[in-house]
């Protein structure tokens, strides 16, 4: 059970850095995102990105790179 709420805290954690990065640079690609927070979290941060763009938040555009993921507002 603790470690559900550390998973929990960590997941928390992950979307505020998430959060603060898209505000600063507006899009990024996954790779660059991956990049800043780290490669052993992209599960993570695609989990978070695919959440975010159900509920509106984000949404993502195909380019020559990859996908890059915009903030919407």
């Amino acid at each position: 059970m603790d470690m559900e709420r550390t998973g929990d805290r960590e997941s928390i954690g992950l979307e505020k850095t998430l959060g603060d990065l898209l505000r600063t640079r507006r899009a990024l690609t996954l790779d660059d995102i991956a990049g800043v927070l780290g490669r052993d979290c992209f599960a993570q941060i695609f989990l978070a990105v695919d959440r975010w763009s159900r509920a509106g938040i984000v949404r993502l555009v195909r380019d020559v790179t990859g996908y890059r993921v915009e903030l919407i507002n």
